[in-house]
């Protein structure tokens, strides 16, 4: 769990344009979506669309139209998507390019490498990112588990209000991070606090850090204390629900990694 927070939190990037049109869940199902349509899930015959990734968003619940076309402008200046060629300009057929799909690349082999250490084959899995037809394979295996209705925020309703949050779980993992390298995780002793460095570390506002702690306790997830409140602490509940949430992170990674598997042959 120690070596998958610090993956997560590593990769993590704040940014106060995207944080006001769609939080961070919303933001990662997002392109999670468009790499599921661009690989033709769903039927998408086309690949992937603007048209089709706004009506996949509304059907998923993820955001209206408007905030979709925003969002994917936004990718698009940023190098994640791009225009492909074609004699139908109806359609406005989108691709992922490679900086997109090595950042999806980092992200899941972050989590199988420290699935490794207790499941040998999750390695084998992360070998396998580099082969296009295992990409293909795992990203309709993850994206048709989601589609049929398996939503990661189900299996931990005790952190739902976290999750839909921005930076909601980093701030939660970044603190869990902040205990001793060969202790328990999350931490069983207070660790420091420091809501500046939080906020600056994730592009939020102060305020949005502390409405956050303060939820959490009020949740009895977290208490605070020490000299000026610059301690907290992880109570039990929440160091089972972060548990949880990794366990459900993990299966949900290796099923699909082990369909992907078969499907493209390896």
């Amino acid at each position: 769990m120690r070596e998958a927070a610090r993956s997560t939190v590593a990769l993590y990037a704040g940014n106060r344009v995207l944080n006001v049109l769609m939080n961070d869940r919303a933001r990662a199902l997002f392109s999670h979506v468009a790499l599921y349509l661009h690989y033709g899930g769903a039927g998408a015959t086309s690949g992937l669309t603007v048209g089709a990734l706004k009506d996949m968003c509304v059907t998923l619940g993820l955001c209206s139209r408007g905030r979709c076309e925003t969002l994917l402008a936004l990718m698009r200046g940023a190098g994640l998507f791009a225009a492909v060629a074609t004699d139908d300009r109806r359609l406005r057929p989108l691709a992922p390019t490679d900086r997109l799909l090595a950042l999806h690349r980092q992200r899941w082999g972050g989590h199988l490498r420290a699935m490794s250490c207790i499941r040998p084959d999750a390695e084998r899995h992360r070998a396998a990112l580099d082969d296009p037809a295992f990409v293909r394979s795992f990203v309709l295996a993850l994206g048709a588990r989601f589609v049929a209705g398996w939503r990661l925020v189900d299996q931990v309703p005790a952190l739902a209000s976290l999750i839909d949050r921005n930076a909601g779980v980093v701030i939660l993992l970044s603190l869990a991070l902040a205990g001793p390298g060969d202790g328990a995780f999350p931490p069983t002793a207070p660790v420091p606090l420091s809501i500046n460095a939080l906020a600056n570390t994730f592009a939020v506002s102060r305020k949005h850090v502390l409405t956050l702690l303060r939820d959490a306790e009020a949740l009895g997830l977290l208490a605070r204390g020490g000299p000026a409140m610059s301690e907290i602490s992880f109570l039990a509940p929440a160091r089972e629900a972060i548990a949880q949430l990794f366990a459900a992170m993990f299966l949900y990674l290796l099923q699909a990694a082990e369909e992907a598997r078969g499907a493209s042959g390896r």
